[in-house]
């Protein structure tokens, strides 16, 4: 993933951007926690107040299919 593409939210965690497409603005690495980067999206022409786990957003991917962030690695 880089800034710039475009991602969803897991309506699992954020059933408030359910539908809603957002745009990576800035990553963040964690150090030490064993996980992925954090990164900070926009959406609804707004910056997320706080920075989203890699786990909790889904790529959108030009295949046409939705491939969650470290699936299948």
């Amino acid at each position: 993933m880089k800034i710039g593409d475009l991602v969803k939210f897991s309506e699992e965690c954020y059933p408030e951007y359910k539908g809603l497409i957002g745009m990576l603005t800035e990553k963040k690495l964690v150090n030490g926690t064993g996980r992925g980067p954090m990164w900070q999206i926009m959406v609804r022409g707004r910056v997320h107040p706080f920075y989203v786990r890699s786990e909790d957003i889904i790529a959108i991917v030009g295949s046409g299919k939705d491939k969650m962030i470290g699936e299948g690695l």
